[in-house]
């Protein structure tokens, strides 16, 4: 009997009005010598769910799977023939040729078919060192010096202009910005200067990204800062015990370490093809650390715009005890500097951002006021005024520093800044070159992208710099001027060079508050709090993440702050891997599309079918809940079968006949069938699992197990375990049309056996005797009822064949 999840359609009432009504003028109209006739008119529920699906749609034989054959060996598929693709493809397909259904889930990309997730890894180291298949001398070219990519399809006259332009542009940023930054990582101003000249150098050779803008960022030289810091104060360093400038030298020798470290661990990801370890931060996640450390970012600026001596702290509220300590030192004249460069330069981005004519105030913006800045300071000496200055910078290129990098002695305590740096370093590096991948219609390769980040850190560590990544803003500003390749980076690099060579006196003339206004203009657009006000409106839960990466990294330092970042996302990552979405599957009227029934309320669900889909890989992390969830479909279906059952406590047992609960056709599950299509690999766990449960259901509940449309390695997987055998290869099927097909099939079938095995008794006293001599049939005994007067508990009855 076709039921409709509580909201019955129109189409199963008439149906089932229609079927009781030609029981009732059957009944009445049967005697024992039309027992043949009879036969021919019975139509069960199952039938007429049948008469109803076909008449929705054409209706073929259901369609099986056929037995995977193992896959050939290379030298075997060498033997055969020489391949022009790749040759996994030359692997016999598992479904059947002509099966639609089947090609959806069976397609001829390599990690649809490739199984788990170690499975896919080992294609991709394979596929990246040429051991999958020969790579042609220019693949090779490309897979190592990325560059060639571009420059082999480079339009000199159209593009170098462009390219010419936006390398100056970013240029005008980078100098005053470099400096900045180098100032907020505790490390002399030409360390930024250095990090911006050979690292930009080497990522425009191996980087992926034709318009990303490589060099320091605030985030990641707060990290060097806090990690360092705290890294030398745990050893006993401080500048009070070091005096004499070797604190500095300890400090600035960890620095270069740090950056070469990094550029290892990079180039090592991007080698093991690493690149997908960023997914399992969340964008609630990012974006709260990232709030909260741009504030740490600004609030550590503030000495500077002060005029007095704030000392480092890593929380909210050991900064602020800090400021308020010293409040009586307050310099109101690097106050009002520093705050006019601040309003300054945000009032030009926000120019930039409201008048598209305008967007070159944002690229200008920090050269004006280090123009000002430098000027104030030639004409007006604002150093003898009270208003620090840089002072100097050592003129010419960095020298190599990999004598003073090697050995390093301190890996272990610098083990959590660098693999923070590496995190926070790719996780913003990757985003910004996506996108800007995306918009320029080129791939972008992750793990070529951590290869090129990794060049960059260690020339960085190598040539006097410290740790590097692509730059959120420098980035958009290189993209907005138009820039077509890394030429433009090039370009960047070279300017820097010659301020190096050339400008150092000039800028050691730039005021710190300055400097500092540039940290925090570039900082306040961090504070992503338009986030948490879409979070708290769409997700309450993300926001209650996105909230508690905010507070944890405000109040317990970065450090901490990313660890609980990451800690929140890995829990997040095993909660959904652990208990996976599952469904109840029902029928939409006039398809044969099966959607989930809480979805779709009018899905049609069958008595004695449970249709069960599983929306996610199935391994040991997640089979236990898997099965639960299975056995409580299983018993809903039971129970809303037996619906007296509930009832019993609360009915007296003198009810009167009306009370009486409607006998169904179907007293219990018979079938239950799982949709395999969303399952892209099951383990050794998955599959003891679904052994244990197949038995239980067919050897304790006479229940038979059903899969639909398990992917090529699934199916793999079930015939090398053995379970397609216990299971029944027939009862594997292409699609859950064609299981359900086949299980209503079935269970008319065994119900016509019945009735045809009841018109056959012999007829005594106007009653039928049931012939319990019948094998295949495992229903309890079933009470003998008259033809004339009783109806028939067990199937309804005399509906017309041919009225379907």
């Amino acid at each position: 009997m076709t039921k409709k999840n509580s909201h019955p359609s129109s189409t199963s009432v008439n149906d089932n009005d229609q079927i009781m009504k030609s029981s009732t003028q059957s009944s009445s109209s049967t005697t024992g010598s039309d027992e043949e006739e009879g036969s021919s008119s019975i139509v069960t529920s199952h039938r007429a769910n049948l008469n109803r699906i076909n008449s929705d749609m054409d209706t073929t034989k259901p369609r099986r799977h056929k037995v995977p054959m193992p896959e050939p060996s290379p030298s075997t598929l060498r033997r055969w023939s020489v391949p022009t693709t790749n040759p996994r493809r030359s692997v016999p397909a598992i479904h059947e040729e002509n099966d639609s259904a089947a090609a959806d889930n069976d397609t001829t990309d390599n990690d649809d078919a490739s199984g788990s997730g170690g499975e896919r890894w080992a294609e991709q180291l394979k596929s990246s060192c040429g051991c999958s298949h020969r790579k042609s001398s220019k693949e090779w070219l490309t897979t190592l010096l990325p560059m060639t990519s571009w420059l082999s399809t480079y339009k000199w006259k159209d593009y170098l202009q462009t390219d010419i332009l936006a390398g100056l542009t970013v240029g005008v940023m980078i100098v005053p910005q470099s400096m900045s930054y180098a100032k907020l990582a505790g490390l002399p101003v030409q360390f930024g200067l250095y990090s911006s000249l050979v690292p930009i150098y080497a990522y425009a050779f191996f980087g992926s990204s034709r318009q990303l803008a490589v060099g320091p960022v605030a985030m990641v030289s707060l990290l060097l800062s806090t990690g360092l810091t705290m890294i030398l104060e745990n050893d006993g360093i401080t500048p009070a015990t070091r005096p004499d400038g070797e604190y500095d030298t300890i400090y600035a020798t960890l620095a270069l370490q740090t950056s070469v470290l990094v550029g290892i661990c990079y180039i090592a990801m991007g080698l093991l093809r690493l690149g997908f370890v960023t997914i399992f931060l969340s964008h609630a996640v990012v974006s709260g650390f990232t709030s909260a450390a741009a504030i740490i970012i600004g609030l550590s600026q503030v000495k500077y715009i002060f005029g007095y001596d704030i000392p480092n702290d890593k929380s909210l509220h050991g900064i602020l005890k800090n400021i308020f300590a010293r409040i009586d030192q307050f310099n109101w004249k690097t106050f009002l500097l520093g705050t006019s460069c601040v309003v300054t330069l945000v009032g030009l981005k926000k120019v930039a951002q409201s008048y598209p004519r305008f967007k070159w105030t944002r690229a200008a913006g920090p050269l004006l006021v280090t123009v000002v800045s430098i000027v104030l300071q030639a004409t007006l000496d604002l150093q003898s005024r009270g208003i620090p200055i840089v002072e100097y910078i050592p003129p010419g290129l960095p020298t190599f520093t990999g004598d003073i990098v090697f050995p390093v002695t301190n890996m272990g305590n610098l083990a959590i800044v660098v693999l923070s740096i590496v995190i926070v370093g790719f996780m913003e590096s990757i985003a910004i070159a996506k996108k800007l991948a995306q918009v320029h219609g080129y791939e972008l390769d992750s793990s070529l992208e951590l290869v090129g980040l990794g060049m960059a850190n260690l020339t960085s560590g190598l040539f006097g710099g410290y740790s590097v990544t692509g730059s959120f803003s420098r980035s958009a500003v290189n993209n907005a001027s138009g820039a077509h390749s890394g030429l433009s980076a090039m370009v960047t690099a070279t300017m820097v060079a010659i301020t190096l060579l050339c400008l150092t006196s000039v800028f050691e003339m730039l005021a710190l508050a300055t400097l500092a206004s540039i940290v925090i203009s570039g900082v306040v657009s961090l504070v992503d709090y338009s986030e948490a006000i879409y979070l708290w409106r769409v997700h309450k839960f993300d926001f209650s993440v996105w909230m508690a990466a905010f507070i944890g990294t405000l109040f317990l330092g970065v450090e901490l702050g990313l660890g609980i970042s990451v800690g929140i996302s890995i829990l997040l990552v095993i909660f959904e891997s652990a208990y996976p979405h599952t469904a109840v599957l029902g029928r939409l009227p006039g398809t044969h599309q099966y959607r989930n029934i809480k979805q779709y309320p009018d899905a049609e669900l069958y008595d004695g079918i449970v249709l069960v889909r599983v929306d996610a890989p199935i391994y040991f992390a997640n089979t236990q809940h898997v099965r639960d969830k299975i056995q409580k479909y299983y018993q809903r279906a039971e129970d809303s079968l037996h619906p007296e059952d509930h009832n019993n406590n609360n009915s007296d047992d003198n009810d009167g006949e009306e009370n009486k609960p409607l006998h169904r056709e179907v007293q219990r599950v018979k079938f239950v069938i799982l949709e395999l299509n969303p399952v892209s690999h099951i383990d050794t766990s998955a599959l003891h699992t679904l052994q244990e449960m197949n038995s239980t259901f067919r050897k304790d509940k006479d229940i038979q197990l059903c899969l639909s449309n398990p992917n090529p390695r699934v199916m793999r997987r079930l015939v090398q375990s053995g379970l397609a055998d216990e299971i029944g290869r027939e009862h594997i099927f292409v699609s859950l049309h064609d299981a359900v097909h086949y299980c209503l099939d079935h269970m008319d079938t065994v119900e016509m056996e019945k009735h045809a095995s009841r018109l056959s008794l012999n007829k005594e006293g106007g009653e039928l005797i049931v012939n319990n001599d019948i094998d295949h049939w495992n229903e309890d005994n079933v009470k003998p009822s008259t033809v004339a007067g009783d109806e028939n508990d067990d199937i309804e009855v005399g509906l017309d064949v041919e009225k379907f």
